[in-house]
């Protein structure tokens, strides 16, 4: 299947998902998801889910798989699928942690979730592309000292 048709598929679910939301049952009334990495959790990574959980009631952590990093990054991460999931449980009790796409570009994870909304890191431009495609409601979160707060900068 060609990625405008898997594009157009995508983009008729989240409308009609978007159609049908008035009639959900959801016990919260602001659900959030964020994407990222989150190898060696750090200060960076707490602001930008403590700045996401003063918008959301709960939050949805998608952790990028160790194959996806690489495919990204262009190198494995530091730490374990399972301990990066495990760091970002832990920092609060409102987040879930949840393992990404294998497939880049799939949003099988997304589409699962059907969030509210979705926030993104101040870098996270290629995402807002796909998501504006998408017509999913997204807004970007403001970076923390990125000239520190940076896995690519840190030991």
């Amino acid at each position: 299947m060609t990625d405008d048709v898997e594009r157009e598929k995508l983009k008729k679910f989240f409308s009609d998902f978007r159609a049908e939301e008035s009639d959900s049952s959801r016990s919260t009334t602001n659900l959030a998801l964020v994407f990222g990495v989150f190898d060696g959790f750090h200060e960076g990574h707490k602001f930008f889910l403590r700045e996401a959980l003063k918008r959301a009631d709960e939050l949805l952590v998608v952790v990028a798989t160790d194959t996806a990093v690489e495919t990204l990054k262009g190198k494995k991460p530091k730490t374990t699928l399972s301990e990066r999931m495990r760091a970002v449980s832990e920092f609060d009790n409102r987040v879930r942690a949840l393992s990404g796409d294998d497939e880049q570009g799939s949003w099988r994870v997304l589409k699962n979730a059907q969030p509210d909304i979705v926030f993104l890191g101040y870098d996270q431009t290629a995402i807002a592309d796909e998501l504006k495609i998408l017509k999913i409601r997204f807004d970007f979160i403001g970076s923390h000292e990125p000239h520190i707060h940076k896995s690519s900068l840190l030991p």
